[in-house]
């Protein structure tokens, strides 16, 4: 269930954005978030924390993308992580930003990033950081 329901992010993810699909996004974020809580390890709740953030963020809840995406970072802090994951986790406080329409926090998230990325011993693993990386918006208007 937490694979099936991750794996349901990324196809909502990638669909036109609706209300209805912005719901079902975050409905399967947190989803595969309580079920990784329950069979995963340490890794596994920073990349289901991540996708929160990243759904968040995607439907417009900067307020909620920031909370995740700081509990992401936080989970890479304490422990062992590889570069592709402290990339990661980097991505997504980046995009977390942009949807808060806090540009210096994004330029530094995504500066962090590269220089986890850069430390990355695997290519494909470096390639598809990088490629989410390059994907992270510009800055959103906050509202007021």
């Amino acid at each position: 269930m937490a694979i099936s329901t991750y794996n349901r992010c990324w196809y909502l993810l990638e669909a036109p954005r609706d209300a209805d699909r912005d719901a079902d996004l975050l409905s399967a974020a947190f989803a595969s978030r309580y079920h990784w809580c329950a069979v995963g390890g340490a890794q596994e709740l920073i990349v289901a924390d991540w996708m929160a953030s990243r759904a968040a963020a995607a439907c417009g809840y900067a307020a909620l993308a920031v909370e995740f995406a700081d509990r992401a970072a936080a989970g890479v802090a304490t422990g062992d992580h590889p570069a592709w994951l402290r990339a990661s986790v980097q991505e997504g406080r980046a995009r977390a930003f942009a949807a808060a329409g806090n540009a210096e926090a994004r330029t530094a998230a995504i500066a962090l990033a590269e220089s986890e990325l850069a430390e990355e011993p695997d290519p494909e693993d470096r390639e598809l950081i990088a490629e989410q990386l390059a994907t992270v918006p510009e800055c959103q208007q906050p509202e007021d």
